[in-house]
């Protein structure tokens, strides 16, 4: 009987030292003992943003993909954005400066020239010194998209420690009472081993006594 008892106690602690499963807001956790495998799930919220993320991440590595094939490219398209705001201002000053030559009569003259081509040189000048800035430009938001993707997949990562977390405090949950129940089948075993050497002694002490009967000195007869 007290075999089969500790047997059971057994088990129970085996039981006991299993995982337990465990859900939050965050997600759930579930254990199977017997495949000896577990789920991990993200509640759907969690889902939508890790998939959202993950998505978004995409689209900057896109991007940046396709602007770093072709620095250049990129370069170019800063260039153009910023010579549509300058293109307006740069006409305007080669008119006034037509304008003014025609008025001093200086327009077809070497000096009215040589302002001219001075114009020119300090717009080309500007140009240049745009295009420098549109490649370094370029080069940074290449950094940014790549940086973009980057966070978003860490951060995506970084949502599954939630359902990691829940299978770590359901393992200790599981080790905690394991070890209880261990230590309860320690006393337990100990004491039956206690009580079946008293035992042992308490049988053989009867037997002893029975034999120690048998092997006594006879008492000598009386008569009546």
């Amino acid at each position: 009987m007290e075999a089969n008892a500790i047997r059971q106690a057994a088990a129970s602690a085996e039981a006991a030292a299993n995982p337990w499963n465990v859900g939050s807001l965050g997600g759930t956790t579930t254990f199977d003992p017997e495949s000896r495998s577990a789920l991990l799930n993200l509640s759907p919220e969690l889902t939508n943003i890790y998939s959202g993320l993950l998505s978004r991440s995409g689209l900057f590595g896109q991007q940046a993909n396709a602007y770093a094939a072709d620095p250049m490219m990129a370069a170019n398209q800063f260039y153009n954005q910023q010579q549509a705001y300058f293109q307006p201002r740069e006409d305007r000053a080669r008119t006034d400066l037509e304008t003014r030559l025609l008025a001093q009569g200086r327009l077809g003259s070497t000096g009215g020239q040589r302002q001219y081509g001075e114009l020119e040189e300090s717009i080309l000048a500007q140009q240049n010194q745009r295009q420098t800035q549109a490649l370094t430009q370029s080069q940074l938001m290449i950094n940014q998209l790549l940086g973009r993707e980057s966070g978003d997949i860490n951060q995506a990562i970084g949502l599954l420690d939630v359902p990691q977390q829940q299978g770590n405090l359901a393992m200790g949950i599981g080790g905690q009472l394991g070890s209880a129940a261990a230590t309860g089948l320690q006393a337990r075993t100990a004491a039956a081993e206690s009580l079946g050497k008293a035992n042992a002694q308490s049988t053989l002490g009867s037997v002893g006594s029975q034999l120690g009967g048998l092997f006594a000195a006879p008492k000598p007869y009386e008569r009546a």
